[in-house]
C-alpha cells in the first residue's frame, strides 16, 4: 500500500513538473506594418501610388470644371439670363453625376489592384514566415496587434521584424 501511495505521489509530482514545462509563450505581430514595409519598395505598390495620384488629378480637374460652371451659372443668374442659367444648371447636374461615377469607378479600380497585392500567395508566404519564426523562437501562440482585448505588450514579444526578415528571405 505504501508503494502505491509513493508511486501515486511521484506520478503527481512528475505530472506537475511536466505541466510547468509547458508554459504558453505568446508573441505578437503587427500585420499592417509587415505588409506595408514588405511592399513599400515594390514596383506594384509604386504603380498603385502612381495610379492613385493620377486618378486624384483627374477628379480634381473635373471638380475645377464644375466650379467654373457654377461661377458661370452665378454670373448668368446675376445678369438675369435664365436661358443660359438653365442650360448651365443642367450641365452642373450632369457634371456632378459624372464626377460621382468617375470617383466610384476609380476607387473600385484602386481597391481591385490593392486586393491583388494582398493575394493568397502573399498571405500564404506570410503565414509560413510567422509559423517559422514562432516555432524557431519557441512561441506557442501568435496574436495580431489589432486583436480585440490586446491592451499592452513588451517589444520583446513583437516578432514583426523577424517575420519581415523571413519574408524577404523566402521571397528572393
Amino acid at each position: 500500500m505504501k508503494r502505491i501511495t509513493i508511486a501515486a505521489l511521484l506520478l503527481t509530482l512528475l505530472a506537475g513538473v511536466v505541466a510547468a514545462e509547458q508554459l504558453t509563450t505568446v508573441a505578437i505581430i503587427n500585420i499592417d506594418r509587415v505588409y506595408n514595409t514588405f511592399y513599400r519598395d515594390s514596383q506594384e505598390v509604386r504603380e498603385l501610388e502612381r495610379l492613385r495620384r493620377e486618378y486624384q488629378e483627374e477628379i480634381d480637374a473635373q471638380v475645377r470644371e464644375l466650379e467654373s460652371l457654377r461661377q458661370r451659372h452665378t454670373i448668368a443668374l446675376d445678369q438675369n439670363n435664365s436661358f443660359t442659367a438653365n442650360r448651365l444648371e443642367t450641365q452642373i447636374t450632369d457634371k456632378e453625376r459624372f464626377i460621382e461615377d468617375l470617383a466610384r469607378r476609380r476607387r473600385s479600380q484602386l481597391e481591385a489592384r490593392q486586393t491583388r497585392l494582398l493575394s493568397d500567395d502573399f498571405l500564404n508566404r506570410m503565414q509560413q514566415a510567422i509559423q517559422y519564426v514562432a516555432e524557431s523562437e519557441g512561441y506557442t501562440v501568435v496574436m495580431r496587434t489589432d486583436s480585440e482585448g490586446l491592451q499592452w505588450w513588451s517589444s520583446a514579444v513583437d516578432i514583426s521584424d523577424k517575420v519581415l526578415a523571413r519574408l524577404r528571405t523566402i521571397s528572393r
